[in-house]
């Protein structure tokens, strides 16, 4: 078996990763801080071969106590939101971004050099192909075009050279994974006094399942509506982070991890709303979007499938149905 550090291991993506890296027969440590929900997104698991620390996913001391014994480090926890979360906290997303980095890229140095860690695999994201023109993706693209304007998909971008650095200078391998919009049940409002009504700070399909349950009708979305996404079922995403940091073909590689089904933001308006409300008239009300929303995203997976065995399956209608329950239970309680 082997013995895995998982950081942010309680949000969204970091509950689906450590269910998954269990489910594969690997021992899991998982810190998080708790910072962004004030709880865990998903329930943690109670599981003889996992343990939860509460900790500081940056304190360098801490880590390299938990990486002891572990021959793979996850370092997945970050300041992470949706497009109005990006524009509201530019700092501090930078800052404390980088904080966590260097701290995950320091400990696993000295975790390699003088114990079992083998490999960092780094969670990146979409975000650091944000000036790619036509929005057809595939890796090494954000090397050919400007650098994000966004402090996140910056910092992002950076996360990657910490990677690079630290295995150019120090020896130590990695992977680069770069999420697509993760879709699932789990994301919760943060603890920062978001309400749960308008366009909050959260993902774009949890915020339009609560707004359809509550018929806002007019239904607003930011922009006319015709920015690409495509979007990747969160246990997909976890069985390709899982598949990235396993395989021996990913050492010092970098790989984009998407679903194969899109939609204009739009076109996923109506197909929530209609999951939601069948049968009744939706009127699109456009509010002014921001001015670094990236106007489309049509990754290429080609690299993963080959080199992973990543293929994710699960359709954007079932995406839908799945946190759209979710959200009614969770969040409004069952009541619409």
């Amino acid at each position: 078996m082997t013995k895995v550090l998982v950081t942010g291991a309680a949000g969204f993506i970091g509950g689906y990763l450590v269910e998954e890296l269990l489910a594969r027969g690997h021992t899991v440590v998982g810190l998080d801080n708790l910072s962004k929900y004030g709880r865990p997104a998903r329930s943690l698991p109670d599981h003889p071969r996992y343990t939860s620390v509460l900790g500081d996913a940056g304190d360098r001391t801490l880590l390299r106590e938990l990486l002891d014994g572990c021959e793979h480090f996850i370092a997945n926890a970050a300041l992470i939101g949706g497009v109005r979360y990006m524009a509201e906290l530019p700092l501090d997303i930078l800052a404390e971004n980088n904080r966590l980095v260097s701290a995950a890229a320091y400990a696993g140095i000295e975790a390699h050099r003088t114990g079992a860690l083998r490999k960092v695999t780094y969670v990146s994201s979409s975000m650091v192909f944000e000036k790619v023109e036509d929005g057809n993706i595939t890796e090494g693209d954000q090397l050919e075009f400007p650098p994000p304007a966004t402090a996140y998909g910056f910092q992002k971008l950076a996360v990657e050279y910490y990677a690079k650095a630290a295995r150019e200078q120090y020896g130590l391998p990695y992977t680069i994974v770069r999420p697509f919009n993760c879709v699932g049940a789990g994301e919760r409002l943060t603890a920062h006094g978001e309400t749960g009504q308008g366009l909050v700070r959260g993902h774009v399909i949890p915020d339009f399942a609560e707004r359809a349950l509550r018929r806002e009708n007019p239904f607003r979305i930011l922009g006319d509506g015709q920015q690409f996404r495509t979007f990747t079922y969160a246990r997909d995403m976890a069985t390709g982070i899982a598949l990235a940091m396993e395989r021996e073909a990913a050492a010092n590689e970098d790989f984009n991890l998407s679903g194969p089904h899109g939609r204009t933001i739009e076109g996923l308006a109506r197909l929530v709303w209609d999951r939601v409300n069948p049968g009744v008239s939706l009127v699109l009300e456009h509010v002014p979007g921001f001015p670094n929303d990236v106007r489309a995203r049509h990754p290429d997976i080609g690299k993963a499938k080959r080199l992973l065995g990543f293929d994710p399956a699960m359709t954007l209608e079932a995406m839908v149905d799945e946190v759209v329950e979710w959200v009614r239970e969770e969040v409004l309680g069952g009541d619409s």
